[in-house]
This record gives structure tokens, C-alpha cells and sequence, in this order.
């Protein structure tokens, strides 16, 4: 299978910290492959107790018994992953009466933490929403009616003129009848690296389209255009990820350029099925948008746990830290590791640089669902306290208020044997001090989602109210009711979800 590859910043461990509970007549029964699992579940504790944002919530280690998280019957990746869930279950806030980690969309999840393999791709599923981004494509599945979702620009679905709304009817020539049907033929074109596809914009009007999976550079920006209505120029674009700086620099600042050419004066930013990403992207994005004012201010703050902070996680002593070229970082002689890193909010605190991008912008709107998450609600966040920020949240029933997914927390990856492991680690938190979105930030005026329609045109519910198409959005109000609809979305996307940060972006403490 073609693989989309990101280059990453990668820390390494002298080695990883083994049981005292263990005695030799236990270990000597063991298989090596047995050893070296319960080894590395020893250190995903130890690591939890060091860095995890709710690591006070945490049992003692010898309570917790990271041993019998080992079964033989299970892969590697299954046992770290039952390990780390049960962490979670232990951080519970007490305001809300719940669980911080409660995933509403996979109880059998954390929201926040998880473990993947170091190269980011597929060796193992990690979750059933996700489908192969080797040609493009991202679907819905509603009462057995098969429609894009989205489709990346750069892929093979891209240049073969795929869109958001299409029908596919049939997938290598048989009728797509059932969600369980579709799963099986996509099974299928997966494995032959090839899919023909039957589809139709409107029901009538049919295309065969014939596509090979195939590498490409991904395009986070889905769809980008400009609206006019009077005196208002409005600047729209749908942003499906938050990529690597450096592909997100290259997508995004001609189209900032062009809006700065144009004088727009709002701008709409989509974020509907952006389910995170590379923090510094948001950085990126935010200086673009927000007002001249905003430039040297306060854009948001971390909140590591108090033992980090107080620089007392020893653990990450045994964590070398290494620069882009996957060279030991070394000061005064002297390899650094995670331990010598600031974890203070002082040191850790991000201020807007406004060096270009918008300047008279009158409003910002974000389109949102309940897929929203991480780096888009960074963003949301952060430039509140400086703008007027609207958020139109839409969904499958617009009879409901549509709250985005919840996720103010962020972490950086360390190494476990060939994964890495994200833990819940800071809080972010924007210049007034706001944070509170465990539950999701809730949308101004909730509309519903209409996946026949393509992104940026004004028959979308959501640009139809930005637009103050009062009869459009009437005409949709009054055919909605409550619907018996099964929707599943399988997302085109390989990438982890949420705050991520590079190693490259710590900050070591000068000694």
C-alpha cells in the first residue's frame, strides 16, 4: 500500500525502566517477546505517573500492576492500548461528575490519549471510521446511500474531478447496497490498489471513473473560493487538517495572499471534519487572521501537571532529546534529555507575531461539528478574546445544539519499543485564562449538514445563514424533523488526532 510520509522529529530512550515487582523465578518464565511487552508496560506507567496532565489521580505503581495487562492472545499494540485506558479511568473531574477522558464517541477509547506506531501508517487500525488514503477519498453512508465527503485535491480522486456530494453507486462495477457492502468492496480495492467507481451528481447524469491508489502530498485545504453579498467580501476555505507547518505554509499563504488582495472583510473558516493536528499550524493560522492589536500579546498558554512544572519527573531523565537530523541535542557537553526541558507556563507561553496576513477583518466565522476537535478549537480559542468569532455548528439533525468535540489538551510523542505514546500532558489555555471545553465549545446557531451539497456554495446550510439568505435558511428549518437516519462517516486520514507538538518545539532550560 502507498504510504503518504511526513518526516518527524523522533526522541529516543537510553532504556526503558523494568519492574522491581518482578522476581527472577517470575522473569526467568518468561518468553523474551513476554518480557520485552511487559517491560514496556511497565514504562507506559511509570511514564503516565511523570508526565500525564492527572497523574495525582494515579495509583501507585505496585496498586496498578502493569504485568497483567499482557495477553498473549492479543497484539502488542492491543495490550499498550487496553494499558493506557484503564490509565484514564483514574482522571475524573469532579466539577462535571465524569470522566475527563470519556469519549462519547468511542466509550471503548480515551478521548485524549492513545499509542501509535512510529511511522503513523495503518499497520494496524486503530480506529473503524478511518479508510486508506491511498486514492483520496472520504465517504458517508446514510440509509445505505453512499456520498463523498470529502476529497483531498492532490489525490487520485482530486485529479479525477471527485467532489463532496457525489453518489457512488457502484464500486468496481457491483451496486453498493449496504454499509456492509461497501466495507467489503473497499476491502477489495484496497487490496488490488485499484477502484472503479460509478457515480452521479445528480441522480441521473452518470461517470465511470477509474482510479490507482497512489502517494501523494496531501492538501489540507479542501476547497477555497470567495463570496460576495453587497458590500461584503467573504473569504472561505475548508481546512480538513492541521499538517505539518511546512505543507501548511505552502497551501495556505497563497490563499491568504489572494484574500489580502481581494480586501476581503470577513472571512469563513470550515472546520466541520478537522479533527486536529500540529499545534504550530494553528500558530500559523492565527497570526494570519487575527488583528494588527493582537501582535505581542498573550495567544495562549500550557499547563503542565505540577510535578513537571517543579521539573521533579525524573522518569524523563532516561528520554534523549534529538534534532531534525535524529542527532543527540548536546549542550556544554552534555546530552539533553525531556528532563531538561521547562515545563513552566512562563516558558511556555505563545504570543501572536502579526508580520502579515488579514488586518481589517470584521468577523471570523468557524463552521463545526461534533467532529471538531483539538487544533481547531485551539484556534477558536485563542483568538476570541481579540475578534468577533462566530461559530455555526452543523450536523446530521439541526434540531439539536451542536457542540464541537472537546479537547483543550495537547501532548508530544515519547518512545515505547517501535510506538509512541501520547498522553493527555498540558492544558491550553487563551489570553483570558479560558480553557473549559472538555465537553465541547458550543455552536452559536446549530444547522444541519448537508453532505449533497459541495463545500463553499451558498445552498449550504451553513454559508446560506452567513449569506442572511433568510428564505433559504427557512426553507430549511421547516423540512427539517426528527430523522430516523443512520449516518457513519469513514474519514480519508492516516494523521494522529489532536495537539501535537514536535520535539524541536521544547524549550530547554538554560542552566
Amino acid at each position: 500500500m502507498a504510504r503518504i510520509l511526513y518526516i518527524f522529529i523522533f526522541i529516543a530512550t537510553f532504556s526503558v525502566m523494568q519492574s522491581c515487582n518482578k522476581d527472577s523465578d517470575e522473569i526467568s518464565e518468561m518468553s523474551k517477546e513476554q518480557q520485552r511487552i511487559s517491560k514496556n508496560l511497565d514504562s507506559v506507567f511509570l511514564l503516565a505517573q511523570g508526565v500525564y496532565l492527572w497523574n495525582d489521580q494515579l495509583p501507585l505503581a505496585d496498586r496498578f500492576s502493569s504485568s497483567r495487562f499482557y495477553n498473549e492472545g492479543l497484539s502488542e499494540f492491543r495490550c499498550y492500548e487496553n494499558e493506557i485506558f484503564e490509565i484514564t479511568q483514574y482522571a475524573k473531574n469532579e466539577e462535571m461528575g465524569e470522566l475527563y477522558e470519556w469519549n462519547p464517541l468511542d466509550p471503548n477509547r480515551p478521548k485524549y490519549s492513545g499509542i501509535v506506531f512510529r511511522e503513523f501508517q495503518g499497520k494496524e487500525s486503530q480506529d473503524v471510521y478511518n479508510v486508506s488514503n491511498t486514492f483520496g477519498l472520504s465517504v458517508v453512508v446514510r440509509n445505505n446511500i453512499l456520498r463523498l465527503l470529502y476529497v483531498d485535491p492532490n489525490s487520485p480522486a482530486g485529479k479525477a474531478g471527485l467532489r463532496r456530494g457525489m453518489q457512488v453507486l457502484s464500486i468496481n462495477g457491483e451496486h453498493v447496497l449496504t454499509e456492509d457492502s461497501f466495507l467489503e468492496q473497499w476491502e477489495k480495492s484496497l487490496s488490488m490498489s485499484f477502484i472503479k467507481l460509478e457515480v452521479t451528481e445528480d441522480g441521473i447524469n452518470k461517470r465511470e471513473v477509474r482510479l490507482n491508489a497512489a502517494s501523494y502530498e496531501i492538501n489540507p485545504v479542501v476547497k477555497r473560493n470567495i463570496l460576495r453579498n453587497g458590500e461584503r467580501k467573504i473569504g472561505y476555505f475548508a481546512l480538513n487538517s492541521f499538517t505539518p507547518i511546512q505543507n501548511a505554509q505552502k497551501y495556505l499563504t497563497p490563499i491568504f495572499l489572494s484574500f489580502t488582495q481581494e480586501k476581503i472583510n470577513e472571512l469563513i473558516i470550515d472546520l466541520r471534519y478537522n479533527q486536529g493536528g500540529y499545534q504550530i499550524t494553528a500558530d500559523f493560522i492565527a497570526n494570519l487572521v487575527a488583528p494588527k492589536n493582537a501582535d505581542a500579546k498573550i495567544m495562549y498558554t500550557e499547563h503542565y501537571n505540577a510535578k513537571m512544572q517543579d521539573g521533579k519527573s525524573k522518569i524523563l531523565e532516561n528520554y534523549k532529546l534529538y534534532d531534525e537530523y535524529n542527532r543527540p541535542v548536546i549542550i556544554n557537553g552534555k546530552e539533553i534529555s525531556l528532563y531538561d526541558i521547562d515545563y513552566s507556563v512562563e516558558s511556555n507561553t505563545t504570543y501572536f507575531h502579526k508580520d502579515d496576513g488579514l488586518t481589517d477583518l470584521k468577523k471570523v466565522y468557524f463552521i463545526v461539528s461534533n467532529r471538531t476537535a483539538s487544533a481547531s478549537e485551539l484556534l477558536i480559542n485563542i483568538l476570541k478574546p481579540y475578534m468577533d468569532v462566530q461559530v455555526i455548528g452543523v450536523s446530521e439533525d439541526n434540531l439539536y445544539a451542536v457542540y464541537t468535540y472537546g479537547k483543550p489538551v495537547g501532548s508530544f510523542g515519547i518512545p515505547v519499543g517501535q510506538f509512541d505514546l501520547y498522553l493527555g500532558m498540558y492544558e491550553l489555555k487563551n489570553a483570558n485564562k479560558e480553557s473549559n471545553y472538555f465537553k465541547g465549545i458550543k455552536a452559536d446557531i446549530s444547522l444541519n449538514d448537508d453532505t449533497e451539497t459541495d463545500f463553499g456554495m451558498q445552498d449550504d446550510p451553513a454559508i446560506a445563514w452567513i449569506l442572511g439568505m433568510e428564505k433559504k435558511r427557512m426553507e430549511l428549518k421547516s423540512i427539517s424533523k426528527i430523522r430516523q437516519d443512520r449516518f457513519l462517516f469513514y474519514f480519508n486520514t492516516d494523521r494522529l488526532i489532536g495537539n501535537v507538538k514536535n520535539m524541536s518545539e521544547l524549550k530547554i532550560k538554560i542552566k
